[in-house]
Protein backbone atom coordinates (compact mmCIF):
# COMPACT_ATOMS: atom_id res chain seq x y z
CA UNK A 1 0.00 0.00 0.00
CA UNK A 2 1.48 3.51 -1.18
CA UNK A 3 1.89 6.35 1.76
CA UNK A 4 -0.56 9.66 1.25
CA UNK A 5 1.68 12.11 -0.50
CA UNK A 6 2.18 14.42 2.74
CA UNK A 7 3.29 11.17 4.85
CA UNK A 8 5.60 10.09 2.08
CA UNK A 9 7.42 13.63 2.22
CA UNK A 10 7.69 13.65 5.58
CA UNK A 11 8.97 9.57 5.64
CA UNK A 12 11.57 11.02 2.99
CA UNK A 13 12.24 14.31 4.73
CA UNK A 14 13.27 12.19 7.92
CA UNK A 15 15.16 9.74 5.58
CA UNK A 16 17.47 12.51 4.69
CA UNK A 17 17.86 13.60 8.32
CA UNK A 18 19.22 10.25 9.22
CA UNK A 19 21.74 9.48 6.34
CA UNK A 20 24.74 11.82 7.76
CA UNK A 21 24.68 9.63 10.80
CA UNK A 22 23.64 6.51 9.24
CA UNK A 23 27.02 5.01 9.77
CA UNK A 24 27.14 5.88 13.53
CA UNK A 25 24.06 4.65 13.62
CA UNK A 26 24.78 0.99 12.22
CA UNK A 27 27.47 1.39 15.11
CA UNK A 28 24.83 1.73 17.83
CA UNK A 29 23.98 -1.67 19.75
CA UNK A 30 21.91 -0.22 22.33
CA UNK A 31 17.82 0.26 20.84
CA UNK A 32 17.50 3.00 22.83
CA UNK A 33 20.62 4.87 21.86
CA UNK A 34 19.75 4.17 18.41
CA UNK A 35 16.39 5.67 18.67
CA UNK A 36 17.62 8.92 20.62
CA UNK A 37 20.49 9.65 18.01
CA UNK A 38 17.62 9.19 15.01
CA UNK A 39 15.37 11.51 16.70
CA UNK A 40 18.71 14.32 17.51
CA UNK A 41 19.27 14.23 13.60
CA UNK A 42 15.88 14.34 12.57
CA UNK A 43 15.61 17.66 14.95
CA UNK A 44 18.62 19.43 13.64
CA UNK A 45 17.52 18.51 9.96
CA UNK A 46 14.25 20.52 10.49
CA UNK A 47 16.51 23.07 11.76
CA UNK A 48 18.42 23.60 9.01
CA UNK A 49 15.36 23.35 7.03
CA UNK A 50 13.92 25.89 8.86
CA UNK A 51 16.56 28.34 9.10
CA UNK A 52 17.47 27.68 4.78
CA UNK A 53 14.31 29.61 4.38
CA UNK A 54 14.92 33.16 3.39
CA UNK A 55 12.24 34.73 5.57
CA UNK A 56 13.38 33.28 8.53
CA UNK A 57 16.73 34.12 8.58
CA UNK A 58 16.25 37.51 8.17
CA UNK A 59 14.08 37.61 11.44
CA UNK A 60 16.62 35.34 13.18
CA UNK A 61 19.51 37.07 12.20
CA UNK A 62 17.45 40.69 13.57
CA UNK A 63 17.05 38.87 16.71
CA UNK A 64 13.24 38.68 15.67
CA UNK A 65 12.95 34.62 16.04
CA UNK A 66 14.50 32.18 18.09
CA UNK A 67 14.80 28.66 16.18
CA UNK A 68 15.53 25.33 18.66
CA UNK A 69 15.96 21.94 18.30
CA UNK A 70 14.00 19.83 21.15
CA UNK A 71 12.02 16.74 21.37
CA UNK A 72 9.21 15.56 23.45
CA UNK A 73 10.37 12.65 25.76
CA UNK A 74 6.87 10.87 25.91
CA UNK A 75 7.92 8.51 28.61
CA UNK A 76 8.82 11.19 31.04
CA UNK A 77 7.31 14.35 29.50
CA UNK A 78 10.77 16.03 29.51
CA UNK A 79 11.41 18.57 26.85
CA UNK A 80 14.85 17.67 25.70
CA UNK A 81 16.85 21.22 24.04
CA UNK A 82 19.43 20.00 21.61
CA UNK A 83 22.55 22.87 21.52
CA UNK A 84 23.14 23.69 18.29
CA UNK A 85 26.18 25.16 16.86
CA UNK A 86 26.67 28.95 15.56
CA UNK A 87 23.13 29.86 13.08
CA UNK A 88 26.32 31.09 10.42
CA UNK A 89 28.06 27.45 10.23
CA UNK A 90 24.74 25.72 10.50
CA UNK A 91 23.06 27.42 7.81
CA UNK A 92 26.78 27.59 5.65
CA UNK A 93 27.55 23.51 5.71
CA UNK A 94 26.41 21.52 2.87
CA UNK A 95 28.67 18.94 5.12
CA UNK A 96 26.57 16.60 7.21
CA UNK A 97 24.98 17.60 10.25
CA UNK A 98 27.51 18.74 13.39
CA UNK A 99 27.51 16.20 16.09
CA UNK A 100 25.91 17.67 19.04
CA UNK A 101 25.75 17.92 22.58
CA UNK A 102 22.30 17.20 24.39
CA UNK A 103 21.14 19.42 27.55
Amino acid sequence: MKEPPKLRKLLLDMKDSLAYCSETLDNIMDANARDRESVIANALGQVKKVVAEQNVLEKVTKGDVLVVAAFYEITSGIVDFIELPTLSAFRASSKPLPSIKSS
